[in-house]
């Protein structure tokens, strides 16, 4: 199977079905149950995600080829919990919090301490609108370095 992130819909249903599986359960699929969904080989989709990941489409966890963010999903435990709909979510910052409400197009109830302070943060979102009184996120890397380090960032 010839993959190509721009142009062959096989790579672009993989990622899709990614996003799929995070939004329904929370949690980043495997390569065994995307295979299965799919009807690919598990190689198949293996280098399907190794080439969404080159194309900053998703991010791989270094260890193995599993995937650790679908953005603003995080396939890991961080500091960002975000509720919605009856299902848990992680996401990789409290600018991810927010993007989780607007993939989801619904209300979420989200909240974190900042990295920088440890002071409580309400990222919940409400008929589109930020709940939380703070309104500003700091970011400790500036954008055009996100991909340097993007687990980091």
């Amino acid at each position: 199977m010839h993959l190509d992130f721009m142009g062959d819909p096989d790579l672009n249903a993989v990622r899709a079905t990614v996003y799929s599986h995070f939004i329904s359960s929370g949690t980043a699929p495997s390569v065994v149950w995307l295979s299965k969904k799919l009807g690919y080989d598990p190689a198949e989709v293996d280098s399907a995600i190794r080439q969404l990941a080159e194309s900053h489409a998703l991010v791989t966890a270094p260890e193995a080829n599993l995937i650790r963010m679908a953005n603003p999903f995080s396939g890991t435990p961080t500091a960002y919990r975000v509720e919605s709909g009856g299902v848990s979510y992680w996401a990789n910052c409290a600018w991810d919090a927010f993007g989780i409400a607007a993939v989801l197009g619904r209300d979420t109830v989200a909240h974190a301490r900042c990295a920088w302070t440890q002071e409580f943060l309400d990222l919940s979102v409400a008929a589109g609108v930020p709940v939380g009184d703070k309104g500003v996120i700091h970011l400790l890397v500036p954008p055009r370095n996100f991909w340097d380090n993007v687990a980091f960032t």
